[in-house]
């Protein structure tokens, strides 16, 4: 493999000069700037990545961990994590958890949870990162494990119980406040409810700002229009039956994998949603596009959320005494089909 003294040998310059250029420092005429480039390219030459480390300081990679990586917040976030990296030059090295698979919760399993979680910040110290991207699967307290001290840090879709260390989410509140007031815009005034699980932090915040936007319009909540589910198409099904049979006319499913067991029973039952009923789901999922008819949802700034939380990091990196309190990001209703006005 060639070092920077073949290229210096055959540039006719000195080692020096050689590192200059190829860490971009110093001040090199472009002739001489262009033929150590042109000669690096030629030799197939590859820096040494741990050797420049050891000498700058910083490595210029950061470590994202995700606790799992089939979840689908977890792919746009990466995105957005390394959109930032790209610009700002930067690397990252990832690690996958894989909690959601093997079934491990962070509460219930708290031991093997912990012990996963310190394997792999110290894997992520091992390779010298500048700092570390947390990835939750949903929007849950992350452990303030120590071996988190002394590392710069962040949560993404995920906050710690350490309230030094930053975190950027979305604003589950304030999307359920605008569903409500999108569908009141709409003229329907018995709107139903289905929750996910009643401990999700995610079903709470929704509901509570769902609440807040009813009050706001003097019109009263009635908790008989509101169920809770398990997040998943058959209890979006069953739960269907207990709403229309009150007779609401609108239907707001705190997930799009619920909304679409609704819409399941409403073909069945002869119920021509965005007609007779209005549907809206939770986070624009891909099959929330190619339904039909196609449904109304609230997208989540899952890439901003990747991309903020890289920027923060990065941050922290270039400046020691940077800090920067926990971020809520807004929300978006993508209007489809399956929502109509009452006429």
């Amino acid at each position: 493999m060639a070092n920077m003294k073949d290229i210096a040998e055959r540039a006719g310059v000195s080692v020096t000069t050689v590192s200059k250029v190829l860490n971009h420092q110093g001040n090199i005429s472009t002739e001489t700037s262009q033929l150590i480039r042109s000669i690096a390219k030629e030799l197939d030459y590859i820096p040494n990545l741990y050797a420049r480390n050891l000498k700058s300081g910083t490595s210029r990679v950061l470590g994202i961990i995700t606790e799992d990586l089939s979840v689908f917040n977890a792919g746009p976030v990466i995105d957005g994590i390394g959109a930032r990296c790209e610009e700002a030059g930067y690397h990252y090295i990832l690690e996958n958890l894989r909690i959601n698979t093997l079934k491990i919760d962070p509460e219930t399993h708290a031991d093997e949870y912990n012990s996963i979680v310190s394997e792999s910040m110290d894997f992520m110290k091992s390779m010298q990162v500048d700092g570390i991207i947390f990835l939750g699967c949903h929007s849950h307290h992350v452990m303030s494990l120590p071996e988190i001290r002394g590392t710069r840090f962040v949560c993404a879709y995920c906050s710690a119980d350490d309230d030094s260390i930053p975190s950027v989410m979305y604003d589950d509140h304030k999307a359920g406040y605008d569903v409500a007031t999108f569908l009141i815009g709409k003229g329907h005034r018995r709107i139903g409810t289905i929750c996910g699980p009643l401990h999700s932090i995610h079903s709470v915040n929704r509901l509570d700002g769902f609440q807040e936007a009813l009050f706001d319009h003097e019109l009263p909540y009635n908790p008989h229009l509101t169920v809770f589910g398990d997040w998943e198409r058959d209890c979006g099904y069953t739960l269907a039956q207990k709403l229309i049979d009150q007779k609401v006319t609108a239907i707001f499913c705190q997930n799009d994998i619920m909304a679409m067991g609704v819409l399941d029973y409403c073909i069945k039952n002869g119920i021509t949603v965005g007609k007779d009923l209005s549907l809206i789901g939770f986070d624009n999922r891909d099959i929330s596009s190619v339904c039909r008819p196609a449904l109304s949802t609230v997208s989540l700034p899952l890439h901003e959320i990747g991309y903020k939380a890289a920027d923060i990091l990065m941050e922290e990196i270039a400046d020691p005494d940077f800090s920067e309190e926990n971020i809520l990001l807004p929300c978006k209703i993508v209007e489809r089909d399956s929502t109509a006005q009452i006429l």
